[in-house]
């Protein structure tokens, strides 16, 4: 039986989770996209709320004669406790509002698809770990589009990217096992791209092969050296000198010696 779980987002009049910004707007679907919760809301303690309204578009005339978020909590509390978990990109801010009006958030299970897709994306930070990417960002490397900075369009795109994440996760094995044959899954889909202009240009000179390695001099904004390392037809190693493969990212020199092999 496949798990239960809703998906949500707030709009606020500020990002200061731990003080008394609050919600001017919130979403909530299922794992089925059914609208559970969709209303504006106007805040008690806040008349205007000039830089988050330059994000989300919500005034304080939209608002005016909308209830209080506190309204909705009962029904909030109701829609958690009917579902196994709850699904928030960015967990931390939603759940520091939650908090905020009073609900306890210990007795709920969330997801963070924000964490998750952070390893798919493969964006390596500086103080080690992956970077965290914006929904935004998620949405556009699984081909969804939506508006952001609404609540409904946000929930939307929430629960597309992660179900997306969850069918990645569960071919994990097969990612793990990319073959010289099969090596598109280890790549974004624009690093596929930008290594397919690349080979298209005819910038890809095999200089070392044999058995289980192949060396390559791949001409990009410079040359770049990218070596692969293979074994059983299995890729286990790849690595270039450019410097987005150098942070530890798998690069478009890499695609495009890939598809030189496959030639």
């Amino acid at each position: 039986m496949s798990a239960r779980y809703v998906v949500m987002d707030f709009e606020t009049t500020g990002i200061n989770k731990y003080h008394d910004d609050e919600v001017v707007q919130v979403a909530i679907i299922n794992q089925d996209d059914e609208i559970l919760l969709h209303e504006l809301c106007c805040p008690k303690h806040h008349f205007s709320w000039v830089d988050a309204q330059k994000v989300h578009g919500i005034t304080p005339a939209m608002v005016k004669n909308k209830m209080p978020f506190e309204h909705y909590l009962e029904q909030i509390i109701s829609i958690f406790e009917d579902y196994d978990f709850i699904v928030c990109y960015n967990i931390a801010f939603e759940k520091g509002m939650l908090e905020n009006y009073g609900i306890d958030v210990s007795k709920y299970q969330f997801r963070d698809p924000m964490k998750e897709f952070a390893p798919i994306y493969g964006e390596k930070s500086y103080r080690g770990g992956y970077k965290w990417k914006s929904l935004t960002v998620c949405a556009q490397y699984f081909g969804f589009e939506f508006k952001a900075h609404d609540a409904l369009e946000d929930v939307k795109a929430t629960r597309y990217c992660f179900d997306k994440i969850q069918e990645l996760k569960n071919h994990k094995k097969q990612l793990q096992e990319a073959t010289i044959d099969n090596w598109q899954s280890l790549f974004r889909k624009q690093i596929i791209n930008n290594g397919q202009q690349i080979y298209d240009n005819n910038s890809v000179d095999i200089i070392y092969q044999e058995k289980q390695q192949i060396v390559a001099s791949v001409k990009g904004s410079q040359d770049y050296l990218v070596s692969i390392i293979v074994e059983q037809g299995k890729i286990k190693k790849m690595a270039c000198n450019c410097p987005y493969a150098m942070r530890g990212n798998k690069c478009k020199h890499m695609a495009a010696l890939l598809m030189k092999i496959n030639e």
